[in-house]
């Protein structure tokens, strides 16, 4: 009986082991995501009219996005039925958003890198600094854009989008085989099947990885 409660002290604490190391390779990926803040060095023309009137310090042009930001996203479906552009242009808002909290940040950031993974300090500013990350993840991942593009890069794309659907894009009509149609439905219904599985699976990475730093 004895020996039996010692094997089974060892799988346990083997299998504690793994989940560990598992969670600090999620964990590692997830900071490695998270970039390093750096000012944007241009702006696209339109949201530089909005933010650099009037700013000379990075302060003012944060506040002034994160109010624009701040309306854009309150807007009401209808008003963005008749604006398309509008909520791309929030998500340009929320570069700047998401690099104002990335400096903000930087000191905690850099103490927990400095004792990580046999400490978990500042874990909570950590976890939200990811979670933001996430949001920010997905609305380059709705648009294309690569996690690793720049700032500026997003930016440009994000804004010229939306100049492109705020001008009203008319779009032709034209008949489609029914064959194709079918096939169609098949690869969507595949593709969002799939989709749901990944964002499940992304879902409770992250569960995981918030659970970890905050506790």
């Amino acid at each position: 009986m004895k020996k039996l409660l010692i094997i089974l002290t060892i799988i346990l604490m083997q299998s504690v082991s793994f989940a560990d190391e598992e969670i600090i390779k999620l964990i590692n990926i997830k900071i490695q995501e998270l970039g390093e803040f750096k000012e944007p060095s241009k702006y696209p023309s339109g949201m530089e009219d909005q933010l650099m009137k009037g700013c000379t310090s990075w302060k003012c042009i944060t506040d002034k996005s994160a109010k624009k930001m701040g309306l854009i996203f309150k807007r009401t479906d209808k008003y963005n039925q008749k604006n398309p552009g509008n909520q791309i242009y929030g998500m340009a808002h929320f570069e700047i958003f998401y690099l104002n909290k990335l400096k903000q940040s930087e000191s905690d950031l850099k103490k927990f890198k400095e004792y990580w993974p046999d400490k978990v300090l500042k874990g909570k500013t950590i976890a939200s600094l990811i979670k933001t990350n996430e949001s920010r993840k997905t609305m380059r991942s709705a648009l294309g854009i690569d996690i690793n593009a720049t700032t500026e890069e997003a930016l440009e794309i994000y804004w010229t989008l939306g100049d492109f659907l705020q001008r009203g894009a008319v779009i032709k009509k034209g008949k489609v085989d029914k064959s194709l149609k079918k096939r169609q439905k098949i690869i969507s219904e595949f593709k969002g099947t799939v989709g749901k599985l990944k964002r499940k699976i992304e879902k409770q990475d992250l569960e995981k990885i918030i659970e970890y730093l905050e506790s």
